[in-house]
């Protein structure tokens, strides 16, 4: 869990969220455990692999568009309509190998219709076509020009229940699955994402990323900017810190404590550290910090100046998210109401 107030709401600590900007408060209250007795959402079908292929290269218009791959397997006998969650976006099309499929698409629910039921166990990859534009939560994006930021950036934010802002899913923290995030972005810009970069071409500005260990949809990750890579390595595992290019002795400064943190808590936990890299992204306009599996998202403000350094540092921040890969990552809670 976030440094997020649940209870009260309020903000504390190096808060996660969007502090300030009111039309990004996360949607919490329906999440939350109350008077009504809350248990994690009914599934007819298992979330196998969601693949993204994403095309994000209309920043300044705040569009992306592309299309979400899930493979799934039914839960259920006689399995004739898929449900996900959908919110704020335009539906072009759904398909299953190459076969359109009827749909339907209202309050934030795409309910798909098979020709032929699914039998229990059987799988099924489901293809949907969509389209965003300036959404509200799930992706932020980040102007050029910005008093307060460095841009243009883009960057997700799936907790707790908002990664249906940027892709159609079960959005729902027991649902875990591996995904795949392949992405073209501006020429010049890097995209960042979760598990391990299966390829980058440099001529098309493609981006794709692999997950191979499940985990839950609000971890799904993508953070795009000018970003440099600064390398760093704990017992054979890489890691990474991204900032934007010039910042990198801050990137540094601010994460280089990162492989220590990593050797204490994995002795103290008994589990080495559970995955095969480690990245943290810092981007503007984020107050916070965010555990997405394999690659958090980080303030820039973490990005620190050496006279900075001599008052302040942001170990805390570092060490909080990197714990959360084991307590939030490895080990999930299965409603939010936990």
């Amino acid at each position: 869990m976030r440094d997020y107030d649940f209870e009260e709401g309020n903000l504390f600590n190096c808060s996660r969220y969007f502090a300030g900007f009111s039309s990004f408060r996360p949607e919490i209250k329906s999440s939350l455990l109350g008077n009504t007795l809350r248990y994690a959402p009914d599934r007819t079908f298992d979330t196998l692999h969601i693949y993204l292929d994403l095309d994000l290269r209309q920043l300044g218009k705040q569009i992306i568009s592309g299309c979400c791959t899930t493979r799934i397997r039914s839960f259920v006998e006689s399995l004739g309509t898929l449900e996900f969650d959908a919110a704020e976006m335009r539906i072009a099309k759904v398909e299953t190998k190459a076969r359109n499929l009827k749909f339907s698409h209202s309050r934030n629910k795409l309910k798909v219709r098979l020709p032929v039921p699914m039998d229990y166990g059987e799988e099924m990859p489901i293809s949907i076509h969509y389209r965003i534009r300036s959404p509200r939560v799930g992706l932020h994006f980040v102007k050029s020009g910005s008093p307060d930021a460095r841009g243009p950036q883009v960057w997700s934010q799936g907790q707790p229940e908002e990664s249906k802002y940027w892709f159609p899913c079960h959005d729902a923290p027991h649902q875990k699955a591996t995904s795949e995030v392949v992405v073209k972005v501006p020429k010049g810009f890097v995209a960042v994402s979760n598990g391990r970069l299966v390829s980058w071409d440099v001529g098309s500005s493609l981006f794709h990323w692999r997950m191979e260990q499940p985990h839950s949809i609000y971890l799904i990750s993508l953070a795009v900017g000018r970003f440099s890579e600064v390398k760093d390595r704990w017992e054979g595992i890489p890691i990474s810190y991204y900032c934007e290019k010039g910042r990198e002795e801050e990137a540094r400064r601010g994460f280089g404590k990162t492989p220590k943190m990593l050797a204490f808590f994995s002795s103290r936990i008994g589990v080495k550290y559970p995955y095969p890299k480690y990245a943290q992204v810092a981007v503007s306009q984020f107050p916070g910090g965010m555990e997405n599996t394999t690659c958090t998202t980080q303030t820039d403000a973490a990005l620190l100046d050496s006279k900075a350094a001599l008052d302040t540092d942001f170990d805390g921040l570092v060490a909080h998210e990197l714990a959360h890969q084991w307590f939030g990552d490895l080990l999930t809670c299965r409603d939010w109401s936990h």
